[in-house]
């Protein structure tokens, strides 16, 4: 069922039980109220007041349901139908874009300068995005809310012996946790990043398979596969780490190569490495996300003989940042997604984004309409 139906019957919902609620609340005031006369008559004068604003509030509720319904169901049509020309289009013609968009990647991927210089480009390119967004954001805010789709490759190192850091149903099974998440609380479809990619916001969610995940051909090195986060974190893009990880982002997720130097619907890199290290020692975080990048990278788990549970999470999670979020204190948001420090389970209510998370995460370069 498309998105904009789910939330409206949803907020159709709401309505009903916002009109419960209220009548029953008059029912309260009527039974618990004065019954000698004229205090009784003013009592029920007031009831049949209260009676009446339930009712008439509840009629535009309703009724600004089904308009604000209508209209992202009209937007999901027209969409699908630009999508599929766009998505055509690039898929035939993008190359030759893509192929002078490498070239300008070549020089970002110089360590230090270059790497300088493409941070600069990246923030440029998110504020003008955002600011480009504000009308679609002044939508949410009122509940308008079509689908909009993230594009994402993910790519899973080897270690210095040729092994897979990570089992790739592993890695399918954090992906198809994040493809859920996003839809369901942002309306933003996760797609894989490859040509002749049709999607719809008619259709049903995505069912991510291992032709999602790639596994690199070569041996990585150490500081490729123990990837800091953090202040260390950016010290290691500066340097040899971002050159290596977004040379292979390049390279190997080059089909919307000119996406990522525009900005627009630039394509997120999951880079599934061996460890994140640096915060407590051991295997450290789950994973990263340095928002100024275009790549996230999410740590092989279980790790240094942890427990069995996993944190199906953690991909969402770090998506999140790309997506202008920022950490939360998971004591006061116990569901929240962006919510931490976790105790290294896999808590499944904190799950869910308030409404400015959504509206900041809609309004990223990364997620987009076409």
């Amino acid at each position: 069922m498309p998105r904009c139906l789910e939330w409206g019957q949803e907020r159709h919902q709401e309505c009903s039980e916002w009109k419960d609620e209220g009548e029953s609340s008059c029912s309260d005031w009527d039974e618990n109220c004065c019954d000698w006369w004229p205090c009784s008559w003013g009592c029920k004068l007031i009831t049949w007041v209260c009676v009446a604003w339930v009712w008439v509030s509840n009629w535009v509720c309703v009724g600004w349901t089904w308009i604000t319904t209508a209209i992202c169901l009209v937007w999901d049509v027209v969409t699908t139908i630009v999508n599929a020309i766009i998505v055509t289009l690039e898929s035939i013609l993008g190359w030759v874009l893509d192929a002078i968009a490498l070239v300008v990647e070549l020089i970002f991927e110089i360590p230090y300068l270059g790497r300088l210089i493409k941070w600069l480009w990246n923030l440029i390119t998110a504020i003008a995005w955002i600011l480009a967004s504000l009308v679609d954001a002044l939508w949410g805010l009122i509940g308008i809310r079509p689908e909009k789709k993230l594009r994402i490759c993910t790519i899973i190192l080897r270690d210095e012996n040729g092994n897979q850091v990570a089992a790739t149903p592993y890695v399918v099974n954090l992906l198809q946790h994040a493809v859920e998440i996003l839809r369901r609380e942002a309306n933003i479809r996760v797609i894989r990043l490859a040509p002749f990619e049709y999607d719809s916001g008619l259709a049903g969610d995505e069912t991510v398979s291992e032709d999602w995940v790639q596994v690199d051909g070569g041996n990585s090195e150490a500081d490729t596969l123990d990837v800091p986060c953090n202040a260390s974190g950016f010290g290691a893009d500066l340097g040899l780490t971002g050159t290596k990880l977004d040379f292979m982002a390049t390279t190997k997720c080059f089909f919307g190569d000119f996406r990522r130097v525009v900005g627009y619907g630039a394509p997120i890199t999951c880079f599934v490495i061996r460890t994140v290290p640096g915060d407590g020692g051991g295997c450290g975080s789950f994973g990263c996300g340095l928002w100024i990048t275009d790549y996230i990278t999410v740590r092989n788990q279980p790790c240094g003989g942890e427990g069995p549970q996993i944190n199906r999470r953690v991909a969402a999670h770090e998506l999140g940042h790309s997506g202008n979020l920022w950490h939360l204190d998971a004591a006061s948001n116990t569901t929240n997604l962006m919510g931490v420090p976790w105790d290294g389970s896999d808590p499944p209510t904190m799950t869910r984004l308030s409404t400015w998370q959504i509206l900041l995460w809609r309004a990223s370069k990364h997620v987009t309409y076409f």
